[in-house]
């Protein structure tokens, strides 16, 4: 029991950081930027490459990269840059903001349950078929799809148009 408190106190706090740091202004953090555009372009190019032990996975792959595409050109368009005091701040439309923490969400209490299924099923000596099953699941590699592309184009998009930003207040 001590354990799903935990757990349940850990889901709400990522949730309420990821929330603070999704909607509204955001301060400007390229090396965390970058760093973001890093990791998602490696697990991108990474999952990618794993889809052709799946060739249909591809089908996944391009839906999640033609829906992140869509979302990033929506979040683009409606994006606000605003320099404080030197300090170069962002946001996007807050449709955008909560489809994407409702994406990181759903990727995040899916996992929760998976491993909660998967301690069950080790405990009454379940099937290893299970955890194959979550790596083909059509919905977990669309919804990274979306948000890799998003995050990466966004991200890029962001970092340029603040340094532009940034180089008018000088």
């Amino acid at each position: 029991m001590t354990l799903y408190f935990a757990q349940l106190f850990a889901i709400v706090l990522i949730v309420y950081l990821r929330l603070k740091r999704s909607v509204g202004f955001q301060p400007l953090k390229p090396v965390r930027m970058m760093f973001r555009i890093v990791i998602f372009s490696g697990i991108f190019l990474f999952l990618l490459t794993m889809s052709a032990l799946h060739p249909l996975s591809y089908l996944y792959d391009l839906i999640g990269i033609i829906l992140g595409l869509m979302l990033t050109a929506y979040a683009l368009k409606n994006v606000s840059i605003e320099n404080r005091d030197g300090v170069i701040y962002f946001r996007t439309h807050l449709w955008v903001e909560l489809l994407v923490l409702c994406l990181f969400l759903y990727r995040f209490l899916s996992r929760i349950i998976e491993i909660n299924v998967q301690q069950g099923d080790l405990i009454n000596g379940g099937s290893a078929a299970y955890g194959a099953f979550f790596a083909q699941d059509p919905a977990t590699m669309i919804g990274f799809f979306v948000l890799a592309v998003y995050y990466v184009g966004f991200s890029f998009f962001v970092l340029k148009k603040g340094k532009i930003e940034d180089n008018r207040s000088v």
